[in-house]
């Protein structure tokens, strides 16, 4: 071969290098979804290419020849982070992480960023290779994911609490739909939650409707407030005691079968009722029988007496014991209200008033029935409302000083409402209802009712209740 041979071989391999090293460039600069650029050993930007300017924002000409920490947070420039990474890129050969960067609109991504320090042959440092990727998408979705394992751990752990409880649970959403059943509230139920969840609360369990612990959830609902229920449920035949709390999703429902405790009530009220019985016959034929007769005999010593004084007092201990007697016919009558459980619940009604009205001396009372209220024995369910119309009337006598009473019952859909108001006293937001009212509020519980009491002091009080019915009671 000829020394010319040599350097046109020569020639031919730069000009291979140079039509490579275009041919890399022009790669590097139509990347567009890294972004590719050099730094000179101090960290300015020498090269751009199309990536980099996608991702971060700037055109060549204005971002050659800043320094690459423009790209880094204001928290990452103060504590000197791109230096850093330039330190160990250029000890350890390459630096490489994820972390947050900043474009030229000031918004930030998350990079992947890879720093190569470029070496001469004479192993002096010529500068660093920058590579960057977006990888906002990702991290986000890594983000979604982890809320989303975060959510279903919270939930994994309230699903094992609401299954460990004793009381039956449920949640309904803003359309009354089933979104959570827990087991205990399956077996009262006697339905699994497969088929219940998804569906209409109401459509699922019909003979809810209209019953009381069906009002007190519907309230809690509409009203946004926590409402109590204490009633026989239509659906499982049991006495269910509950609470409805209402929230953003909806209602959650926590309830429990109290059956045992009412049975327990029920023994023992009955047990008690009939202590009544014994003590109000007792009263009768002993000391109201001598109350008439001592009344007799001083009545037969005051006639025979002619000593003035005597006389007169005479007359007086014959008044007091009257009206000892008067007081003690009261105290008969009301413990013997519960002997009119199998009479018609109107004659109960009447009765009530009609002794009232004798011993109310200062005060009118009325009686209104309205149309429909049965006038067939309500049982158990009529004896604790005669006697809820009984303590209201006995304390509007005793204890409000009213001039007018009056006793209300009609029927409103299939509820049976009473309601005694006077035009008393009264007692205001401070003052107490007292004994009697705590009374009828457990009576009204006893029977699946709801009671109000309103009072305003000057004003008088008024005393509703209602009572949900069975179907099918004839008027």
């Amino acid at each position: 071969m000829q020394p010319s041979d040599f350097g046109g071989a020569s020639g031919r391999t730069r000009a291979v290098l140079r039509q490579s090293e275009e041919r890399f460039r022009l790669l590097v600069e139509g990347v567009k979804d890294y972004a590719i650029f050099m730094l000179d050993p101090h960290g300015y930007i020498t090269t751009w290419n199309e990536g980099a300017r996608r991702i971060k924002g700037y055109e060549a000409e204005e971002i050659m020849g800043e320094h690459f920490s423009i790209f880094y947070t204001d928290e990452d420039v103060e504590r000197g982070h791109p230096e850093e990474e330039l330190r160990f890129a250029a000890a350890e050969g390459s630096y490489e992480e994820e972390g947050l960067r900043v474009r030229k609109d000031g918004s930030t991504f998350w990079a992947s960023v890879l720093i190569t320090a470029l070496w001469d042959e004479e192993g002096e440092l010529r500068g660093f290779a920058k590579v960057t990727r977006d990888i906002t998408a990702r991290k986000e979705a890594e983000e979604r994911e982890r809320l989303l394992d975060q959510e279903r751990a919270a939930l994994e752990k309230t699903t094992d609490i609401l299954e460990s409880i004793s009381d039956a649970f449920y949640a309904v959403d803003g359309e009354w739909c089933l979104t959570y059943v827990n087991i205990k509230a399956e077996e009262l139920w006697g339905r699994p939650r497969e088929e219940l969840l998804g569906k209409d609360l109401w459509e699922e369990f019909p003979e809810e409707v209209g019953s009381e612990p069906y009002r007190q959830i519907r309230r809690a609902m509409e009203e946004g407030i926590t409402t109590e229920f204490t009633a026989l449920s239509p659906v499982s035949g049991a006495w269910v005691a509950g609470r409805a709390y209402p929230s953003r999703e909806g209602l959650s429902v926590y309830f429990r079968d109290v059956t045992e405790r009412k049975r327990a009530e029920e023994a023992l009220r009955r047990v008690r009722e009939a202590e009544r019985r014994r003590i109000a016959r007792d009263l009768h034929d002993g000391p109201l029988q001598d109350f008439s007769y001592t009344a007799a005999a001083l009545g037969m010593v005051m006639l025979q007496s002619e000593d003035t004084e005597l006389e007169e007092r005479l007359q007086a201990a014959v008044a007091a014991v009257r009206h000892g007697a008067q007081r003690l016919r009261e105290v008969v009558n009301d413990l013997r209200i519960e002997d009119g459980e199998d009479r018609p619940f109107t004659e109960v009604v009447e009765s009530v008033v009609r002794r009232n009205r004798i011993l109310a001396r200062d005060a009118e009372v009325s009686l209104e029935v309205g149309e429909g209220v049965p006038r067939t024995p309500l049982g158990e369910k009529g004896t604790q409302v005669s006697r809820v119309i009984q303590e209201a009337l006995t304390n509007a006598r005793r204890h409000s000083g009213a001039r007018r009473i009056s006793v209300g019952v009609r029927m409103e859909g299939g509820d049976l409402r009473a309601e005694v108001t006077d035009d008393g006293a009264g007692f205001g937001t401070d003052g107490s209802p007292g004994v009697g009212f705590a009374s009828m509020r457990e009576r009204a519980a006893l029977v699946g009712g709801h009671l109000e009491i309103e009072s305003e002091e000057g004003r008088g009080t008024s005393v509703r209740l209602r009572v949900p019915l069975p179907q099918g009671i004839p008027e």
